[in-house]
């Protein structure tokens, strides 16, 4: 029996992707899994797949950009098993391309996915965690292009990320200060094997080829990725170690050292892409 069996993970996004990984690892690892997205036809298809296996996952679909229905959600969980153990504020979407060529409501879909989203989750799961007298613990999903700096295209969605950074880490602080065993964590994924790509407008739309060429370059690399459940094996093993900073990926500090120095020497930003 492993460390986690029968404590509630409760995991945002978990329709697809890094989302539906998380949860089918929390799931072999025997822990009590509500998965939630706002697509039905994927929390469908993932109950299946565990069924089939012997195992019970519970899906919700539910968009976390309304913060009634997270409140109403977090409610019920509590209501049903009484805590919490791992929060993961996964969901996400990608938007790229010319900062001043996106619509704005492409701009405002990503901040209340990527940041509102997760805000929606603190907000109405927190104050529950840290009355449930058992330890906790928020995951906040941010990116490697949430700790490096802007690349080119990539204004919606690395700004976006860059705000689930500084909030987890303020969230850290605060959790510190309170008399619970509550604690945060931030999950920077690299590349990893996802359809996250797949939301966005098709290339044709895009202004010009070398934007274009760009989100080919994009979704190759991802499609490179690992697969989703070998990355959510590294990301428990980060959460039983206690970690504040998930970066499973090491190939990318060198150029978050050159970006830190440079904002120290006062250089303009250095082509890390």
């Amino acid at each position: 029996m492993s460390q986690w069996a029968g404590q509630v993970a409760v995991i945002t996004g978990a329709g697809s992707g890094i989302g539906a990984g998380l949860a089918r690892h929390a799931a072999a690892l025997e822990m009590r899994v509500i998965a939630v997205d706002v697509c039905g036809e994927g929390l469908d298809e993932l109950r299946r797949e565990q069924a089939a296996q012997g195992r019970t996952l519970r899906g919700v679909r539910l968009d976390i950009r309304d913060a009634e229905a997270v409140e109403a959600l977090a409610a019920e969980v509590f209501a049903d098993e009484g805590r919490v153990n791992l929060l993961f504020n996964n969901a996400g979407v990608l938007v790229d391309g010319k900062s001043w060529e996106r619509s704005i409501e492409a701009w405002r879909r990503s901040f209340e996915v990527n940041v509102l989203g997760v805000v929606n989750g603190i907000r109405s799961f927190v104050p529950r965690m840290l009355q449930q007298g058992a330890p906790g613990r928020v995951i906040n999903t941010s990116s490697i292009g949430g700790l490096l700096g802007g690349g080119p295209f990539m204004g919606a969605y690395q700004s976006s990320k860059h705000a689930v950074t500084a909030l987890t880490e303020s969230l850290h602080h605060e959790l510190n200060r309170e008399a619970a065993p509550i604690a945060a964590s931030l999950l920077c994924p690299p590349a990893v094997n996802t359809a996250i790509m797949a939301a966005e407008p098709p290339l044709q739309d895009r202004h010009s080829e070398e934007e274009a060429r760009f989100h080919r370059q994009l979704a190759g690399k991802l499609a490179e990725g690992e697969s989703p459940e070998a990355f959510a094996a590294r990301v428990f093993e980060e959460i039983a170690a206690e970690r504040f900073w998930i970066i499973p990926d090491t190939s990318h500090h060198p150029a978050l050292a050159l970006r830190h120095e440079s904002i120290m020497a006062r250089r303009n930003p250095v082509g890390l892409y």
